[in-house]
């Protein structure tokens, strides 16, 4: 492959190290107010949050379970996030999360939830772009 040649018109107009740090920068302080607006001390998490995971009626899993999952798993994908640390993953994870957001706890949000799965669907097809931690291990192996 040869990478000298000159990048596609669109890649000088919004280099990818810019749409996937602003992508990534823009969806973690949302994701980490939320966890920690609901989580407790660990494992735990707050009741209210059990309550709506019950209300969610999401198949498969407990209530609690699912608070959990959703409350550490927010923290966790933000802490990725901002590092830019395993982004392609936590680009499916939140993939994952926004459809099952769209399908059993708000399906009217939709406008919301198609954006926030697009921005997923993005970091997990495209990384997290040059600065980040990501970036920096690719750019060593080549």
């Amino acid at each position: 492959m040869d990478t000298t040649a000159r990048p596609a018109r669109a890649e000088r107009f919004m280099p990818d190290w810019l749409v996937g740090g602003l992508i990534r920068l823009s969806l973690a302080p949302g994701l980490w107010l939320w966890g920690r607006a609901h989580a407790g001390p660990w494992p735990e998490v707050m009741p209210d949050i059990v309550h709506a995971a019950d209300v969610w009626s999401v198949p498969v899993i407990a209530p609690v379970h699912l608070a959990q999952f959703a409350v550490w798993g927010a923290q966790i994908c933000a802490a990725l996030l901002v590092l830019g640390f395993l982004t392609r993953l936590a680009g499916v994870a939140l993939l994952l999360a926004s459809w099952i957001y769209g399908v059993w706890v708000a399906p009217e949000a939709w406008p919301m939830t198609v954006m926030f799965a697009a921005m997923s669907f993005y970091l997990f097809a495209r990384g997290g772009g040059g600065l980040s931690i990501d970036g920096a291990i690719v750019a060593t192996t080549r």
